[in-house]
C-alpha cells in the first residue's frame, strides 16, 4: 500500500469516526461550525484524495515542463495534515457542546433578556445602502444589457466594487426580520441572477443562498434541510464549479447550447475530481513544501495587512496585501501567488506555526466558534446575537478555504452595511430599551419573530 492509499484509509476512518462523534455528542445542525467543516473537508480533501487515487492529474502536471508538479506524496501529507486539524476540532467542539451543557443547566428556569434585532435601524441601514447598492450595479459595467454603459468607472477599488453587494445584502436583512415575503422573494431572485452572470466572484451567490438557506431553516424551526430539500442544495453546490465560465459565456453572447455543452463538460470533471476548482488540496499540499523551502514560518504577521485593508490601493499603491506572504514563498516553478491561489485555512496555519499551528489554531477557532454558536442558539431568533452568529456561519466555507483573514474580509468588509446595523444597537440603543440596554425575551409570535422556547429546544440535549 502507497503513502495516499494508506492516507486515504485514515482519512475515510477518521471522517467517519468524527462525524459519528459530533452527531452523537456534538449537537449539530445546519448553522454549526462543523456541519460546515465536514462538507469542506470531504469536499476538499476526501473527495479529491480519492480522485486522484484513481488517476485525476495533480497541480501543475499538465502546466508543462517547466513546472514541477505536486507528487502523491504531497498529497498523502496534506490530508493526513487535514485529518490531524480534523481530529483536534473534533475534540473543541465536543468541549464547546459539554460547556454549553453546564450552561444551560445552570441557568434551566431563568430567562436571560437578549437585545432584539431593532426594525428602525434596519429600516435606516436599508434606506441608505440599497439604493447605493443599485446604483453601483449599473455604473460598474458588470450587468450584460448594460455592457459598456459604464465605461471604467471606480472598478480601480475594491471599496467600489464590494458595494454591488448591498442591495443583496439588505434584501437579506430584511427577510431576516419579516420572512420570505413576494416583495422580497423577487429583487433577490432578479439580484442572484445579475450576480451569478457576471462571471467573476462565484462567493456574490454562495454565500447569500447558504444564509437565505440558514435563515429558512431557522425560522421554520429545522435543525437540517429535508430530503428534497437536500438533494437540490447539492445541485445547486454542483453549479457552482461551472457558474464562472456559464457567466462569462453568457456576457459574451453564447448560445444556451454552447453554455450548456460547457457545464455538463465541467460537471463530467466534478465527477471524475478532475475539475481545477478542486484542487484546493493540491493548493493546499504544494504551499506546505513551498513554506519547507523558503525555511521560515511568519508566526501571525500574515495577518499584519488586515490593519492597512481599509486604505484605498490608489492613495498608497504599494499598500501590503493580504497575500504578500504566499507571493514571498511562490517560485517559478510553482507560482502560486501569480496564478492567484490558496493555501486554504490549514495552510494559512501551518505558514504562521508550522506543525503547532496544524493543531493549534484550528483547534481554539473550532472551540469559540462552537461557543458562539451555543451561545447564538441559547437566544431567540430575532436576538442580535443569532444575527450576527447567523453572517459568520454563511461565511465559513470562505474563511475554511481560504484563511482566517477571509473571517475579516468576507464578514466585517463585504457585509459592511450588516455590521453598520449591528454596530447601530450599541451605539445608538433603541428607545424601548435604552436605558436598560436589554430587551425581555418575547413571548409572543411578532412580525415573523419565532416562539424563543420552541427555537431553544431545538439545540438542548437529547
Amino acid at each position: 500500500m502507497d503513502n495516499l492509499s494508506l492516507a486515504c484509509f485514515i482519512d475515510f476512518v477518521s471522517v467517519v469516526a468524527c462525524c459519528v462523534v459530533l452527531i452523537k455528542r456534538g449537537r449539530l445542525s445546519h448553522a454549526h461550525p462543523a456541519a460546515i467543516y465536514l462538507v469542506f473537508h470531504i469536499t476538499t480533501f476526501t473527495v479529491r484524495s480519492i480522485g486522484i487515487l484513481m488517476g485525476a492529474p495533480t497541480l501543475f502536471s499538465t502546466f508543462g515542463p517547466a513546472y514541477s508538479p505536486v507528487t502523491s506524496d504531497e498529497i498523502a501529507r496534506a490530508l493526513f495534515t487535514a485529518d490531524v486539524a480534523l481530529i483536534v476540532m473534533t475534540l473543541a467542539w465536543l468541549r464547546a457542546a459539554k460547556v454549553d451543557r453546564a450552561i444551560s443547566a445552570r441557568s434551566a428556569g431563568s430567562h436571560k433578556p437578549s437585545r432584539e434585532l431593532s426594525s428602525e435601524h434596519l429600516w435606516r441601514v436599508v434606506v441608505l445602502a440599497f439604493p447605493i447598492g443599485v446604483v453601483s450595479l449599473v455604473l460598474l459595467d458588470r450587468i450584460p444589457i448594460f455592457h459598456n454603459t459604464g465605461g471604467d468607472f471606480a472598478t480601480t477599488s475594491s471599496w467600489f466594487l464590494i458595494l454591488q453587494l448591498w442591495p443583496g445584502l439588505s434584501l437579506l436583512a430584511l427577510m431576516y426580520r419579516y420572512g420570505f415575503r413576494w416583495w422580497l422573494n423577487i429583487p433577490m431572485a432578479v439580484y442572484l441572477v445579475i450576480m451569478a452572470v457576471q462571471g467573476f466572484d462565484r462567493f456574490r451567490v454562495v454565500i447569500p443562498v447558504l444564509l437565505l438557506v440558514q435563515i429558512y431553516l431557522d425560522r421554520h424551526r429545522m435543525r437540517w434541510p429535508t430530503a428534497r430539500a437536500g438533494v437540490a442544495l447539492i445541485a445547486l453546490a454542483a453549479l457552482f464549479y461551472p457558474l464562472k465560465d456559464v457567466g462569462n459565456l453568457a456576457a459574451a453572447g453564447a448560445s444556451p447550447g454552447d453554455i450548456a455543452a460547457n457545464a455538463s463538460q465541467q460537471l463530467g470533471e466534478v465527477v471524475t475530481g478532475s475539475h481545477p476548482d478542486q484542487q484546493f488540496e493540491d493548493e493546499y499540499a504544494s504551499a506546505l513544501t513551498l513554506i519547507d523551502e523558503n525555511g521560515k514560518f511568519y508566526y501571525g504577521t500574515v495577518y499584519a495587512p488586515l490593519v492597512t485593508l481599509p486604505i484605498p490601493r490608489e492613495w498608497w499603491p504599494d499598500k501590503p496585501s493580504t497575500a504578500d506572504y504566499i507571493n514571498d514563498f511562490s517560485r517559478p516553478w510553482r507560482p502560486m501567488h501569480e496564478m492567484g491561489m490558496i493555501v486554504t485555512f490549514l495552510g494559512e496555519a501551518y505558514a504562521n506555526f508550522g506543525y503547532l499551528g496544524i493543531v493549534l489554531v484550528p483547534g481554539l477557532v473550532a472551540y469559540f466558534l462552537g461557543l458562539a454558536y451555543f451561545a447564538a442558539y441559547r437566544r431567540p431568533y430575532l436576538s442580535l446575537v443569532r444575527f450576527a452568529y447567523l453572517l459568520i456561519a454563511a461565511n465559513l466555507i470562505q474563511v475554511w478555504r481560504d484563511g482566517l483573514q477571509s473571517l475579516v474580509l468576507f464578514t466585517l468588509v463585504n457585509m459592511m452595511p450588516l455590521m453598520i446595523l449591528i454596530a447601530l444597537h450599541y451605539l445608538l440603543p433603541p428607545e424601548r430599551y435604552r436605558g436598560r440596554h436589554l430587551l425581555p425575551k418575547p413571548s409572543t409570535d411578532q412580525e415573523g419573530a419565532l416562539p424563543a422556547p420552541k427555537i431553544q429546544q431545538l439545540h438542548r440535549p437529547g
